[in-house]
């Protein structure tokens, strides 16, 4: 039963990507007023059965209920997600895995904070397809970031990388709040 579950979320996931891929080709987008804590109360349901199946902690801290955005729920899910699964592949077994979405001005900021020991230097460009950045992990396709960037962008956003060398990273997506629910100050 658990291997079928993981070969059953991996092929979900495989599915999911290919979606988003086809979607943001085709310039097939359907925006809409999303709720952050009903989007990531969805994500959160999702991201626990990883960590259940990596034996990793994973924490969703508060979100405030006012904050809108306007966009594909499908391909924000999936930019999220992908940064989810990366975390909890890249964390070892009884690591920590953290997601948060708060505003900052005008924007939001979906973070996605892991315990991977930090990005090695001379890396490369974690958002190219198929790179060897991948080392000896070979769980993926390599294209996990590149969409999640791609998808991010067509939100008029982008994704930010800080790097915390011995402990982690945090992968944040910035994409713009709804413009009628935006708080004036942050």
């Amino acid at each position: 039963a658990a291997v079928l579950g993981r070969h059953l979320t991996m092929l979900r996931d495989l599915v999911d990507r290919m979606l988003s891929e086809v979607g943001l080709a085709a310039g097939k987008q359907r925006r809409e007023r999303i709720a952050v804590t009903t989007f990531v109360d969805e994500i959160a349901a999702a991201g626990n059965l990883y960590s259940e199946q990596r034996h990793i902690r994973f924490t969703v801290e508060p979100v405030d209920s006012t904050l809108t955005v306007d966009a594909d729920p499908q391909l924000l899910a999936s930019a999220v997600m992908n940064l989810l699964q990366n975390a909890f592949t890249h964390t070892p077994a009884y690591g920590t895995v953290v997601l948060r979405a708060q505003a900052r001005g005008q924007r939001l900021l979906v973070e996605v904070e892991d315990e991977c020991g930090g990005i090695p230097e001379g890396t490369g460009d974690l958002f190219q397809p198929f790179g060897e950045r991948r080392g000896t992990d070979r769980s993926g396709l390599g294209l996990g970031l590149s969409i999640a960037r791609k998808a991010v962008r067509a939100h008029n956003g982008d994704i930010l990388v800080r790097n915390m060398p011995g402990k982690g990273c945090v992968f944040a997506i910035d994409v713009p709040l709804a413009a009628a629910h935006a708080p004036l100050f942050a």
